[in-house]
Order: C-alpha cells, then sequence, then structure tokens
C-alpha cells in the first residue's frame, strides 16, 4: 500500500489518540503560560527589606513569546493528528534548497536588527533584543533540522510536530524535574558540610538580597569562598553536576519519543529523523528559557549575539546526540545487538560532557584567572570539538540516508 493511498484511510492507532491528547494538553498549558507571564507584568517581588523589584520586561516578552512558539508547535500536532484520524492526511514534499538559504538570510538579518537596537533606547533596545531571542533561537533549530531531512522524499507533519510537541511538553520537563531532584540531593549533602560556617551563610544572604553584587564585583566573592570552602573541591562538584550527571540524564530521556514510536516499526534512517527531532524540541525549550531569563534592561548587543551564538552550538550538540541515540535505537530493533546501542549512549553522554565542562571552564576562568590568555582555551576547544560534530553530523546523515536507501524490513511511519 502506497503512502499516499494509506494517507486518505481513516486509520489511526493509541499513537495518534495519545498525541492528540498531549498536543491539546500542551497547548492549553501554553495559553496558561502565556497568561500567567503577562499577569506577571503588573507584579513585582518584595523583599526583606521592603524594597520591590519589578520583573525584566525582556524576561516577561521572552517567556510570553515563548510559550507561543510552543502554543504554534502543539497546534499544527492538534490539526495535523485530527486530518490524520479523519482520513485528510497530507504528505508534504520537502521545501525547496531555497528554504535553508532564506532560513541562513532570516538569522543574519535577526542580527542585523540586533545590532541596530543597540543604538536605540535603553527600554526600544530592551524589548528588541527580546523579541529577536526567540527567532535567533528557533531558526537554527529549525534550519539544522531542516539541513538533516534533505533526503527525505516527504515530509510528515503530524509526526514532526507531534515529536516536538512531545519534547517539549512531556520529555523535557520530565527531565528538569529528574535533574532538580539530584540537584536537590546534591544540594543537602554539600550545604551539611557548609551549614556549620556562619560566615558561608552571611555570604549566601549577602548574594541572594543583592544578585548584581555577583555580577558587579565577581573577584571579591571568590576571594570570600576561598577562605571558607576548598575551590577545587567546588569546581568538582559543579563538574560532577554540569558535565557529568546532567548529560547523563538529558541523554538518557531525551529520546523518549523514539522509543514510543516502537509501535510504527521505524527503520534506522527513520528513527534517526526522530532523534533529531526530539534532541531539536529539547534544544527549542533549553534555548528559549535560558535566552529569556537572561534578558535584561543593562544587556548590551555584544552580550545578547554571545548568548544567541553560544546556543546555537548548544542546539547543534542536542540534535546531533538525538540522532546518534535514534539511528542507535533504530539499528537495535533491527539487529538486537544491545552493545553498539550502550556505545551510542556512551558517545552521546561523553559529548555532552565535555562541550558543558568546557563551556564551565570558559565562564569560570575569566574569573579566577588573572590572564585573559588562559580564559581563552576553553573556547577554542568548544570550536574545535564544534567542527568535529559537524563532522560527525554529517556522516551520521549519510549513514542515514545509506540506509534509507536499503531497507530492510516495510515500516509504517505514514503518521
Amino acid at each position: 500500500m502506497s503512502l499516499g493511498h494509506q494517507a486518505k484511510e481513516k486509520y489511526y492507532d493509541r499513537i495518534d489518540i495519545a498525541q492528540l491528547a498531549v498536543s491539546i494538553l500542551v497547548f492549553f498549558l501554553s495559553i496558561i503560560w502565556i497568561g500567567l507571564t503577562s499577569l506577571a507584568a503588573f507584579g513585582h517581588v518584595t523583599t526583606d527589606y521592603g524594597t520591590t523589584v519589578a520583573f525584566e520586561p525582556g524576561t516577561l516578552i521572552g517567556l510570553a513569546l515563548t510559550g507561543l512558539v510552543f502554543l504554534v508547535i502543539a497546534f499544527v500536532s492538534i490539526v495535523t493528528t485530527i486530518q490524520k484520524i479523519t482520513g485528510q492526511a497530507k504528505i508534504l514534499k520537502p521545501a525547496e534548497e531555497k528554504a535553508i538559504i532564506w532560513s541562513i538570510a532570516g538569522f543574519l538579518l535577526v542580527l542585523g536588527l540586533a545590532a541596530l537596537a543597540g543604538f536605540a533606547s535603553p527600554e526600544i533596545k530592551t524589548i528588541a533584543l527580546a523579541i529577536l531571542a526567540v527567532p535567533g533561537i528557533a531558526i537554527p533549530v529549525f534550519w539544522l533540522l531542516r539541513v538533516s531531512s534533505r533526503d527525505q522524499k516527504e515530509l510528515n507533519a503530524k509526526r514532526n510536530s507531534g515529536i516536538l510537541t512531545f519534547s517539549i511538553g512531556i520529555s523535557t520537563p520530565f527531565i528538569l524535574l529528574v535533574e532538580m531532584l539530584v540537584l536537590i540531593i546534591l544540594m543537602v549533602v554539600l550545604m551539611s558540610g557548609l551549614y556549620s560556617k556562619p560566615e558561608f551563610m552571611e555570604l549566601i544572604n549577602t548574594i541572594l538580597n543583592d544578585p548584581e553584587l555577583l555580577q558587579n564585583d565577581p573577584a571579591r566573592l571568590f576571594s570570600e569562598l576561598e577562605t571558607m570552602i576548598n575551590l577545587s573541591s567546588l569546581m568538582g562538584w559543579l563538574l560532577l553536576i554540569v558535565a557529568g550527571i546532567m548529560p547523563l540524564v538529558e541523554e538518557l530521556f531525551k529520546t523518549l519519543g523514539v522509543w514510543l514510536l516502537k509501535v510504527r516499526n521505524p527503520d534506522p534512517a527513520e528513527s534517526f529523523w526522530v532523534g533529531l527531532l526530539c534532541g531539536g524540541g529539547f534544544a527549542l525549550f533549553e534555548g528559549l528559557l535560558s535566552v529569556s531569563s537572561l534578558q535584561s534592561s543593562s544587556i548590551e548587543f555584544a552580550e545578547w549575539a554571545g548568548l544567541i551564538l553560544g546556543r546555537f552550538g548548544g542546539s547543534f550538540l542536542h540534535i546531533l546526540t538525538g540522532g546518534i541515540i535514534g539511528l542507535a535505537v533504530g539499528k537495535f530493533w533491527q539487529d538486537h545487538k544491545f552493545g553498539p546501542l550502550l556505545l551510542a549512549y556512551l558517545a552521546a553522554w561523553l559529548l555532552h560532557g565535555i562541550w558543558n565542562a568546557l563551556a564551565i571552564f570558559g565562564g569560570v576562568s575569566s574569573l579566577i584567572n588573572e590572564t585573559q590568555v588562559q580564559a581563552i582555551w576553553p573556547y577554542i576547544g568548544l570550536v574545535v570539538l564544534f567542527v568535529g560534530m559537524l563532522l560527525a553530523f554529517l556522516r551520521l546523515i549519510k549513514k542515514a540516508r545509506i540506509t534509507m536507501d536499503m531497507p530492510v524490513y516495510p515500516t509504517q511511519m505514514g503518521g
């Protein structure tokens, strides 16, 4: 049965019903998200000392637009799922190569407009940079996904939007919950050893009551911390969490969407694409939220551009590792060999951990090192790693293309 004929039948299964339910849930949660963010614009936070701190307008705008992006993706998933269930599903042809070029042009336009916004008044600059941050994060993600799908004969809008919605609304929040629980446990262990030091608790209270102190005078804070705790030990804890535990949790659960589609009997090429989508959904969630939380009235274009370009690398990392695991899962279903699947998870975890470790050293070394020469080495390492990731990405696409050209058994990924 051809895909075109199959798409017109009134056929659906439990995956379609589950996708519709999850999409409706994410759609209404996105509406609530946008509503609460809008209400927060009229609120403020009162400290213990009676001072009031208003929410940053850039942060609120970024969060509201983030909710809007999630809402649109969920809406597309709802519409296409209903079309599938009612037998009106449409198989789309991949966009022309011009779509990739237009995406690059759009990203450059975003950077150009952001640079111009740097010359505007602080109020206009804050609003403009917050708005432009959303396409600055989203365009590279969809561009990377588009590049990886160039060899597909047709695009399944229902599947693509469904995987993105599942990643945004289910797997990524679950990952954040697990990471939060792990952090709480580790913080309890760490704080139990520092609770007996009154000077440490006094320093923590100072930072909480004056968060800008960490940005304005980090050298003094590090000097005070060094008198109370062993900074090398603290860096070890930081590396354990950010470069060890967090990548492990994320790579274990980020591609849940691939495993759930086992019922559709996907081949390695299809599971590779689903893995990329899982990584893309996670990258969208993490990138949009992280950049929105860092928007402030004092942010300048250079800092803003650094955040956007840094998130491009992070998004590429998540999409690549999702593809690595997705391809391995597809091959595991094909040949039932557990070893290559385990190696794929290990490779994704190590790649993610090395990237996070270099990012940590890049952010911290400039604060604890007197010479800027030492601070630049982690960024050089990130660039080298990015080039290696690009080569691995192209190789994976070629490997997936080979499995697509030589299918081992029929597949049922029509919806």
